[in-house]
């Protein structure tokens, strides 16, 4: 049996649900994902549910959760089964309005099984949980029973039960019969046997040559890539091809978003080291480390630069004044314009002039050459 693969699509106004392989392969976290993707296909226009099963069966509360979101979104849902429909699969079987069974098809129920290992109170309350269900099972095929309680206890009893579909029809749990019968693998039908199916297929319905066996391959593929399980080839190269198409499309549009981004952040950067050096915030020498700071973090550096305090800019002019025609600046001469580091230096930078005037004539009174 192939592990489990659950395709769900809508098909104009009907939802397409494909369950092929063991259902206790889906975990408990799938059942979100399970009812988010048929919320999907009906809001997108499905009203109405139909249920493709070729499984052994699986975990019995796993296949209750799968009916009951199907029954709250849809009311209802018709099936159909493939080569083999058993255990767990067969609830969700008799369950549906209507269920069609592959003309060779296969269709098995028996007891829910399981075992627990804990404390007393853990295995009353595990005994109780199978109790419960194996009663659910037990009604859900009493409901669709055409032939006497009486048979069927003898047959639950007993335990697997195997039926061909025309028995399955007899029993009522099959509704109608599909004369095109399913096709499977020798490695398929062997594993049906190998779990206990005393009914053997018709070399007809075996896939032996190697063209079939890739026929089967490509149902693998087509319902991993959400096609129906009779997509063709040509339908599954065309998807391949458009989803071959969208990744490159979407590669295409990362580089650019990403180009973009980059090409933004570097202009951002730019800008505000432009405008923290015009405003005397950082000085030319120590750029490259904010550039560095702000390549890092942003919005944490830009945050810093802003919080430094700014020089103001120079203005005034040069004058001479006093009785021995000392130079001064704004009112103050060289030593007094010492005092004040930054504007010395603001000075030099933007008035070179006006700091070289000064700077003589301090040498000057000072006598320095």
């Amino acid at each position: 049996m192939p592990g489990l693969q659950i395709t769900i699509k809508a098909e104009n106004t009907q939802g397409r649900v494909d369950i092929i392989g063991n259902i206790s392969e889906w975990n408990q976290n799938n059942a979100i994902d399970f009812r988010e993707r048929c919320q999907a296909i009906k809001d997108a226009g499905a009203t109405s549910c139909h249920l493709y099963l070729m499984t052994n069966g699986g975990d019995c509360i796993q296949a209750n959760e799968i009916y009951n979101i199907l029954i709250d979104l849809f009311g209802e849902y018709t099936g159909e089964g493939g080569a083999i429909v058993a255990s767990a699969g067969t609830f969700l079987a008799v369950k549906a309005k209507t269920f069609v069974m592959a003309k060779n098809g296969q269709f098995m129920v028996h007891q829910p099984q399981g075992g627990v290992q804990g404390t007393a109170t853990q295995i009353e309350n595990y005994l109780q949980l199978v109790k419960n269900m194996l009663n659910s099972y037990y009604e859900a095929y009493k409901v669709k029973l055409k032939k006497t309680e009486a048979d069927f206890k003898t047959k639950w009893d007993a335990g697997d039960f195997w039926m061909t579909a025309k028995e399955a029809v007899e029993w009522g749990f099959v509704t109608s019969i599909k004369e095109e019968p399913a096709k499977l693998t020798k490695a398929l039908a062997a594993e049906i046997k190998a779990i206990g199916s005393p009914i053997d297929f018709s070399p007809e319905d075996i896939i032996s040559n190697q063209n079939n066996e890739n026929k089967m391959n490509l149902q693998a593929i087509a319902l991993t890539l959400g096609l129906a399980a009779n997509a063709t080839e040509a339908d599954i190269t065309a998807k391949i091809a458009e989803n071959a198409q969208k990744a490159k499309d979407y590669d295409a549009l990362k580089a650019a978003t990403e180009l973009k981004e980059k090409t933004e952040k570097a202009d951002k950067i730019k800008a505000a080291l432009d405008k923290a050096e015009k405003e005397h915030r950082i000085t030319a020498d120590t750029r490259p480390n904010w550039q560095a700071m702000l390549e890092a973090n942003y919005d944490i550096t830009i945050k810093a630069i802003e919080a430094i305090q700014v020089v103001a800019p120079l203005s005034g002019e040069l004058v001479v004044a006093g009785e021995n025609g000392t130079k001064t600046y704004n009112g103050k001469t060289f030593e007094q314009l010492q005092d004040d580091p930054k504007a010395m230096e603001a000075l030099q930078n933007d008035k070179p002039e006006v700091y070289d005037a000064l700077f003589a004539d301090w040498k000057e009174r000072n006598g320095i050459n």
